[in-house]
């Protein structure tokens, strides 16, 4: 019998839940992050720290950056020193500092589109100059790399997502060695966030940048967090892993000066005890993952044929394309979310190539879903004129 049980349904209404801030019988299924219960370690965790009654400021001890070590090591065979670390609140307030620091305006960032949509708010926030690499869409989701040199040239950033949101795709080592290549050529600083890793629904291990470019090429910050994987994202803990020492330093004295660099009471001991205890529990939720993915497709298979998914096993995060009856993404989830209920994220909120799509988070107990798939179906039922 499973250890952790991923079909209970928590009422997350009037939580101060962001995604869950929805009208009465709507069912949102467009932000990511999971409606599992936690790991009762890490539960066990929170109370004990909470009832020290005693909240004030706190550091990050050395045992914070030995979990991340003992966890990658022991899972994806990949070094890391305790040096390299740089700590931060998130993944996002770390890019924005980044860009903040080690850029100016009008500095180019190069990404591999569709992409996370916040990248873009970060790239505009600093008044930074976009260079969208759409993928090439054939049997799947492949890199130009023609138009990705030449986009690098006089760029000053590439920021990736690896594993990639919202595709659920992972990179190869030689399509990552072959970027730390093309940027080394042309000096340009290699962002790489991979809050997603740990979410693989096939158990085949995603590869990180830190297995191609730590030790070749200076100017690589990896961006890792535990939110994910562990439905911890409101303690607001991350890290920036940097071998380069003077890169290390600038990331570090921007995080500070961005007032990012300091933990809240409860960021550090959960993160311990899941990087401790977490394998078995990541193991049964990649698999109960991996169980809604073959639910979804065999439903719209059956149900909906027309409706493809063209994602990968990789987060837990699904890319439909839509484009049969709808080629304005964000008015099909306009239109679906008034008629049926069911919230879902618009493939255009992901860059110009996303339109056409739609993206869906399966990270829900399977009775959630099979809501989800129903109204999808009830929905396409009564609007096939669209």
């Amino acid at each position: 019998m499973a250890k952790y049980n991923f079909d209970t349904s928590i009422n997350r209404k009037e939580t101060y839940s962001i995604r869950w801030d929805v009208k009465d019988g709507e069912l949102p299924l467009n932000i990511a992050d999971m409606d599992f219960l936690v790991m009762p370690e890490i539960e066990k965790s929170i109370k004990s720290r909470a009832e020290q009654a005693c909240y004030g400021y706190t550091y990050v001890p050395d045992s914070y950056y030995e979990a991340y070590i003992r966890w990658w090591r022991d899972r994806h065979n990949t070094r890391l020193e305790k040096d390299w670390f740089v700590y931060s609140k998130s993944v996002v307030a770390s890019i924005d500092s980044i860009f903040k620091h080690l850029g100016k305006p009008n500095d180019v960032v190069v990404m591999l589109t569709p992409v996370y949509n916040v990248f873009f708010n970060c790239i505009e926030n600093n008044n930074l100059v976009l260079k969208e690499c759409e993928f090439i869409i054939n049997e799947e989701f492949s890199i130009d790399w023609i138009k990705l040199e030449t986009q690098l040239r006089g760029a000053k950033f590439f920021l990736l997502c690896n594993p990639h949101n919202p595709l659920g795709r992972k990179f190869t080592i030689d399509e990552l060695n072959k970027i730390i290549n093309l940027c080394k050529q042309n000096n340009v600083y290699v962002i790489s966030d991979e809050i997603h890793g740990d979410i693989d629904l096939n158990k085949g291990r995603y590869i990180s940048i830190l297995n191609s470019g730590v030790t070749r090429y200076d100017k690589v910050i990896t961006l890792l967090s535990p939110s994910k994987m562990f439905n911890v994202a409101g303690l607001h803990s991350s890290v920036a892993v940097i071998s380069n020492n003077k890169l290390k330093e600038m990331v570090q004295n921007g995080f500070w000066q961005d007032d990012i660099g300091e933990p809240n009471y409860f960021a550090i001991d959960p993160i311990i005890t899941a990087f401790s205890y977490g394998d078995e529990y990541v193991d049964q939720l990649n698999s109960y993952l991996n169980e809604n993915r073959t639910f979804l497709i065999e439903f719209l298979i059956k149900n909906l044929p027309n409706l493809k998914i063209v994602s990968g096993t990789y987060t837990y995060l699904v890319w439909i394309d839509i484009s049969c009856y709808s080629k304005d993404s964000r008015l099909f989830a306009k239109r679906l979310q008034e008629a049926t209920g069911l919230v879902v994220a618009p493939g255009i909120n992901y860059g110009k190539s996303g339109e056409g799509y739609i993206r869906l988070n399966i990270a829900t107990p399977r009775d959630n879903l099979i809501d989800a798939c129903n109204r999808l179906m009830n929905y396409i039922s009564e609007n096939e004129e669209e």
